[in-house]
Formats: structure tokens, C-alpha cells, sequence
């Protein structure tokens, strides 16, 4: 992307959110309950080095935007969307590779050949974002005590150990499928059903981000050309079949097929935006290009899962 001036850096879009269905949840008035855990964050840090910008997730560092030297020439830049005005002080950028494109030389190049219906398609989950999942969510956490709302996020992510054992089993990865196995039966008895990490917190046993789509990179199938989704946001031909295999090891999808499921999933998505609704709010205030953001933040995390 060839960027001309502008009146500052963008620090991006950091979060690729899948954007949800939007039917409301029951929503109860909680105010007591208390489990011993910490608040999870997608984004748990962001740090400037030097000339760089990283932020930090619970399994992977991603290399945002380098700074750009000022300049005193005129304050428009060219993105792919168009010229962009600006009237405070202007920054001259270079022709520069992405700038989230990170440090990593092994880092494929995202094929974009879709990227007017993507752009599209955004827009449109964004839209459906600021007007329904966002105000949602946000009354969600407001009602919903925050012991509770990390209880459910435990139990959801309990549920969801037949999908990290088959993957970690398909790459061989005996310690992870160990590290399931464990943790399933700690919190699913001492844990109340996954209500607490026990596991974590006691036993110091990490939780598995694993998938589909992650035991299919680990064997060198490509990610195909990157795709987003109605509703669910940032996808690739790779991720959208992981997602398939996924959904059919899914408990819900098993044992409470239909309507059912369907509420435990808008449940779980309303509860998992109601902890970050405030993050991504402010950092997509600062974006360039909300599109590339999204677009290079999904490439490189999904890409850093696979190699971890």
C-alpha cells in the first residue's frame, strides 16, 4: 500500500472479530458468584520497540506498523479505498511492505482476490456490529456480573475439548493431547462442570488453542484465498472448512442439535464480545484502512497458531 502523508500513524485494528447472529440471550441479573480467575483478554499487551509496534495475545506476538518519519508536504494519503484529507500535521510515508506483515520470513502472502466483496461484506458486518452486537454486548456485561461471564467462557471452552484433542491427535502433539485430556477431567469434576479453571490456576495447566484449520496448516495445506464472512468476519477456503469439521465435534452440535444449539452459540459469541467491546471500539478509532487491519491481524495470528 503506497501511503503518501497523514496526520499520524495508524496503531490498527487489532481485533478480528467474528461478527455474530444476533438474536438476544436470556439475560439475568447476577451479582455474586466468585471464581478465581483473571479477566481473559484477547490483546493482553501493546509494546513499542524502537521504530516497531507489537501486540501481544495469549499465544502469539504480531508486528503492527512501523513509525514514519514527519514531513511538511501536503496532508492527503492514498489508500486502497481513495485519497484521504487530513488537517493537522502531515507524515510522509514511504512505499513500504505491509506493515503487519511482521518479522517472519515464512510468512505467506494473503491471496485477496475477492476484496471488493470483502470489502463489502465488511462493511456490512460492521455495520450490523455497531447497531446490534455492540449495544448487546454491552448491556450484556453491564447486567451480567464479570464472575459469571468468565464462569460461562470456562464452561464453553471445557465444552470444547473433543475439537482440541482430534487436532492435537491428527498433528501427533501427545503433550497437548495430555494437556486436554487433564484438563477436561479436572474441571469438568473439581470444576463444576468447567465452571473454574482448576486445572490452570491450581495445577498450572495451560489451556490448548487448537482446530481443524490449524491440524490442516500443520501438514502444509494453504489457507486458499481469504474470505469474509456474513456474520462471522474474517475467514480463508482453509478456515471455512476447519470450521465445518469443528462444528461437527461440537458438543452442541451433537447432543443439542437445532434451537438449542443455536442459543448456546449466540449465548457464548454475546459473551465473549462483552469482553472486549471497549478494546475494539478504541483501536478501530485509530485505524487507516479498518479492512487491511483485520485482514493482516486474522493472516498473522491464524498463521502464528499454526507454527506454535
Amino acid at each position: 500500500m503506497r501511503i503518501m502523508n497523514s496526520k499520524k500513524t495508524s496503531k490498527g485494528f487489532l481485533l478480528s472479530v467474528f461478527f455474530l447472529v444476533f438474536w438476544l440471550a436470556p439475560f439475568s441479573l447476577v451479582s455474586g458468584a466468585d471464581f478465581d480467575s483473571e479477566v481473559p483478554n484477547f490483546v493482553t499487551d501493546i509494546t513499542e520497540i524502537g521504530e516497531d509496534v507489537f501486540a501481544q495475545t495469549s499465544e502469539v506476538t504480531i508486528k503492527l506498523e512501523k513509525r514514519i518519519p514527519r514531513s511538511t508536504d501536503d496532508s492527503s494519503i492514498e489508500t486502497a479505498q481513495g485519497i484521504v484529507k487530513s488537517s493537522q500535521d502531515p507524515q510522509d510515508y514511504e512505499d513500504m511492505e505491509d506493515p503487519f506483515a511482521g518479522d517472519s520470513e515464512d510468512l505467506p502472502i494473503m491471496s485477496d482476490p475477492l476484496e471488493g466483496y470483502n470489502r463489502w461484506m465488511f462493511g456490512v458486518n460492521e455495520t450490523i456490529y455497531d447497531n446490534v452486537l455492540e449495544p448487546v454486548a454491552r448491556g450484556y456485561r453491564d447486567t451480567i456480573h464479570e464472575n459469571l461471564r468468565i464462569a460461562l467462557k470456562n464452561v464453553f471452552s471445557n465444552a470444547m475439548a473433543p475439537v482440541k484433542l482430534v487436532s492435537s491427535l491428527i498433528q501427533l502433539d501427545f503433550e497437548k493431547s495430555g494437556r486436554v485430556l487433564a484438563r477436561t477431567l479436572i474441571n469438568t469434576t473439581f470444576g463444576i462442570g468447567g465452571l473454574a479453571d482448576v486445572a490452570g490456576e491450581e495445577y498450572d495447566i495451560q489451556d490448548v488453542n487448537e482446530d481443524f484449520d490449524q491440524a490442516m496448516g500443520y501438514y502444509g495445506v494453504p489457507t486458499g484465498p481469504y474470505v469474509v464472512l456474513p456474520l462471522f468476519g474474517p475467514s480463508t477456503a482453509r478456515n471455512i472448512i476447519g470450521r465445518a469439521a469443528d462444528s461437527f465435534m461440537s458438543p452442541t452440535f451433537l447432543f443439542a442439535p437445532g434451537s438449542v444449539s443455536v442459543g448456546l452459540s449466540v449465548e457464548e459469541n454475546i459473551n465473549d464480545a462483552s469482553f472486549i467491546v471497549d478494546d475494539k471500539k478504541q483501536l478501530e478509532e485509530s485505524a487507516l484502512d479498518e479492512y487491511e487491519s483485520v485482514r493482516d491481524f486474522f493472516h498473522q495470528y491464524r498463521h502464528g497458531l499454526v507454527k506454535k
